[in-house]
């Protein structure tokens, strides 16, 4: 059997980068939500999300200071890099082009200031949001109470034989061709039998509603299952419904369950659509703002490509990932929006102001 198993992933290991930081975030989420957790069992997973993500935007506010600076510094060097393009005026043959880009390069350097550093904290996240996306798809890993939860519901069915033949046979939907087979079967022998119990475990992770449904209440399209459910011990049969209802009211949040892909489907495609709607804004200010600065065509134009692509590709990669990711990252950039606002101010980052006093000395 394929090692990986042991690892507890019905995905790849996601690296010597991603890897270390899931794991890091697996212990702080667990610890917020244990603190969420006594006072509401409902929406938990998802409160426990948001106070994650503001955490991680407070860590990471001394690196937004440092990039208002920059923003700051670029516009005292606004003259500068006016004078070098006039030096070179029309010029547009490949050799003039090189020096006068070479000439504005080496003035960044020289006064340290980095034309894009308004789009470092949206870099530095991706990290962050990759290693969310593990932890999302192998939640019970990371989260005692759901890691609980999953060996209660495991037990109790694996005291059903016919419950472990039906998952058996949904489990190829959700476990990639190159690690089946992916045996659940309960076994006498303790070598094979707890890592077959810890698939088990993982199966459950994945499964969707539907899945669950037919677990539970039968397939129309099977009779036989719905008979034999219906054979079932009732205090077995009450049992597990009272642990998936535990595990539904962690994992759902707003009507959406975290641990599953948001999709197409109303309402889980409001996620992939805030996502990119957020994005855009958080883009859109910081190009506006390094915009008053930075007269440079080619880090303006980068900065343009940023805003359209950043947005589309963010709300893709949410259609296919937990809504979990999708909240962190929708708040995120909320976040990042009041932030931006707040900075301005304090830093006085006035445009129309700017504007008018540029106009003046243009006429002059």
């Amino acid at each position: 059997m394929d090692l990986t198993l042991l690892n507890g992933l019905i995905q790849k290991d996601p690296g010597v980068i991603v890897g270390p930081i899931a794991t890091f975030m697996g212990w702080i989420i667990d610890f917020i939500f244990n603190l969420v957790y006594p006072f509401t069992e409902k929406n938990s997973l998802g409160i426990s999300i948001i106070v994650l993500t503001l955490i991680m935007r407070f860590v990471m506010l001394p690196l937004a200071f440092k990039s208002q600076k920059s923003v700051m510094a670029m516009q005292k060097l606004a003259p500068e890099i006016e004078k070098i393009k006039n030096k070179y005026g029309s010029a547009k043959d490949p050799e003039s082009m090189q020096k006068m880009n070479a000439e504005t390069q080496a003035l960044y350097a020289k006064h340290k200031v980095n034309p894009l550093s308004g789009c470092l904290p949206l870099f530095i996240q991706m990290p962050v949001f990759f290693a969310l996306n593990y932890l999302m798809n192998q939640s019970f890993l990371f989260i005692g109470k759901l890691s609980r939860l999953y060996d209660e519901l495991a037990n109790a069915i694996y005291k059903v034989p016919y419950w472990t033949g039906m998952i058996m046979n949904r489990a190829p939907t959700h476990v990639p061709k190159n690690m089946q087979p992916f045996d659940i079967a309960p076994m006498t022998d303790p070598s094979t039998g707890s890592l077959n119990f810890h698939n088990l475990k993982k199966i459950l992770n994945r499964f969707s509603e539907t899945d669950w449904n037919i677990l539970l209440d039968g397939d129309p399209a099977n009779p036989k299952w719905s008979s034999v459910i219906a054979q079932a011990p009732k205090e077995l049969y009450d049992q597990i419904l009272n642990l998936y209802a535990q595990k539904q009211n962690i994992e759902i949040f707003c009507g959406l369950n975290l641990l599953d892909p948001s999709g197409w489907l109303f309402p889980g495609v409001l996620i992939p659509i805030l996502t990119a709607v957020t994005t855009f804004l958080t883009s859109w200010l910081s190009m506006k703002v390094t915009a008053q600065a930075n007269k440079d065509p080619n880090a303006m134009m980068q900065q343009r490509i940023m805003l359209l692509v950043m947005p589309v590709m963010m709300g893709a990669l949410t259609i296919n990932y937990p809504s979990g990711v999708g909240i962190y990252w929708i708040t995120s950039s909320v976040f990042q929006v009041i932030q931006q606002a707040l900075l301005n101010q304090k830093y006085g980052i006035h445009f129309s102001v700017q504007k008018k006093e540029e106009k003046k000395q243009n006429v002059g």
